[in-house]
């Protein structure tokens, strides 16, 4: 497959060589988004296990984008939310969880986004 054009990969396969790519010369910084989506869970544990490694072994900041909010948990020191295009919160996992008492980080971005999680269960679809 090396002389085959990356555009006949599938998704999760494209997903991959990107990210192996991004990782070749051990970044002090990087930006991923949306890093492991459309990946089987196997490879997800393994880009986030490398994600986590560059961080401690290189001293590196990554700034990631996701909307898989229990990764965000997993993987980042602070979590920004987005909504609207601003900003609406930005700190600690557990801060972030206390200033809203929520169990969760999809309770944390529903409280933040004007939607609580139970009012999102029974939203009626139009």
């Amino acid at each position: 497959r090396l002389t085959e054009p990356m555009e006949n990969f599938s998704r999760g396969m494209q997903q991959k060589v990107a990210i192996a790519r991004a990782f070749l010369t051990s970044p002090i910084m990087m930006l991923l988004d949306e890093p492991t989506t459309g990946l089987d869970p196997r490879a997800k544990r393994e880009v986030q296990r490398l994600i986590k490694e560059i961080v401690q072994e290189h001293d590196a900041t990554v700034f990631l984008t996701t909307h898989d909010m229990e990764e965000a948990e997993q993987l980042c020191d602070r979590i920004g939310i987005i909504h609207n295009g601003e900003i609406v919160a930005l700190d600690t996992p557990e801060n972030l969880k206390k200033k809203v008492g929520a169990r969760n980080m999809e309770e944390v971005f529903m409280a933040f986004t004007g939607m609580r999680f139970e009012d999102y269960e029974t939203a009626e679809v139009v």
